[in-house]
């Protein structure tokens, strides 16, 4: 058996992106609290520009990013009968990831995203269902798969008995060595955060987005938020803030981070599970804090060059270096003071 060295556990999704100009935005102001809204006229038909479909789920993402940079890596979930999951299963085929954990059923279809690009810049809202996805359960975590495990990731899967199968992960990489990656969404941070808090307070290295770690920790300040995980005795955390760049800690220094801008964003679809993928390629290679923030900074970045997920990123860690080596960066490194 030709045991993997990188193991994920999450969504595995078809991303149906509509791009859609004949549609509505407002915004409603309550005391100094400003929403956004997305709205389409009640019961009138729409006109959309363009559709495509594209295999996603952050889950299925992040064993796809590793496989094209060199790992060998497997997904396990649950997926349905159906056209979504050949569609999504063909694409991880072809990018080299295992695919012999994956359970197909007729319980529930494959998960689905409905993700609208309007003409307002970086704004895109998501319709989410996460399907078969969340019928994963702990039997379906074979122990024998981990017998070479150097990385487990997890994203967000929101039943108990996902979070459960989670959990084995995670215990299984532990007992091997091996390290463990989060890339927790807001859907288990709000819809499970008891197990959000047990599986984060788990890992090695977590990543998410201002949003997701302001949500989770309660705090407005980012080096207060960066704080809260540490204190978890969490040994590495990433917080990404979109065009403002990054902020990443080891618990020693903390580093912020600007973003490149060598060429135009098309479509930030998969950037954050990009980032991650860069953290945990870099920490399986023992690179610096700074040159682990390069490498998730290039990898989100290349992410966001080309429209789908899984497009634009490179195909070894050489060529990522390359990358990082001919395109400058701001950093801004301070030291924790203990």
């Amino acid at each position: 058996m030709n045991l993997p060295e990188l193991i994920a556990i999450g969504s595995n999704t078809l991303d149906i992106m509509i791009e859609i100009d004949d549609i509505l935005r407002f915004e409603l102001m309550d005391k100094d609290i400003i929403k956004k809204y997305t709205a389409i006229e009640y019961s009138r038909k729409l006109n959309v520009k363009s559709v495509r479909f594209v295999p996603g789920g952050s889950g299925a993402n992040i064993a796809a990013n590793g496989s094209m940079l060199g790992l060998k890596s497997a997904y396990i979930g649950v997926m349905g009968n159906d056209f979504s999951a050949e569609i999504c299963l063909t694409d991880l085929r072809k990018r080299g990831v295992d695919l012999s954990q994956v359970i197909q059923t007729d319980r529930d279809t494959t998960a689905l995203s409905i993700i609208l690009r309007t003409p307002w810049g970086k704004d895109r809202s998501i319709l989410a269902y996460k399907g078969a996805n969340n019928l994963l359960n702990s039997s379906d975590v074979n122990e024998k798969l981990f017998g070479n495990i150097k990385a487990f990731a997890w994203t967000s899967l929101t039943s108990d008995d996902g979070c459960k199968a989670i959990e084995k992960a995670i215990t299984l990489t532990k007992d091997k060595g091996g390290m463990v990656f989060a890339a927790p969404s807001m859907s288990i941070i709000k819809n499970a955060p008891k197990w959000a808090k047990i599986l984060i307070s788990n890992s090695d290295v977590v990543s998410m987005n201002l949003e997701e770690a302001q949500e989770f920790t309660d705090e407005n300040k980012k080096t207060l938020m960066i704080k809260t995980f540490l204190d978890m005795g969490i040994k590495l955390i990433s917080i990404t803030d979109g065009p403002n760049g990054s902020i990443i800690s080891d618990g020693k220094i903390i580093i912020n981070s600007g973003v490149y801008s060598a060429g135009d964003v098309q479509d930030t679809t998969g950037a954050g599970d990009a980032f991650l993928t860069g953290i945990l390629i870099s920490r399986l290679g023992n690179f610096s804090l700074e040159k682990t923030s390069k490498m998730a900074t290039a990898m989100s970045y290349l992410e966001c060059q080309e429209i789908g997920v899984r497009e634009g990123l490179p195909h070894s860690i050489q060529e990522l270096e390359n990358f990082i080596n001919n395109n400058a960066i701001k950093q801004v490194i301070s030291e924790i003071v203990q």
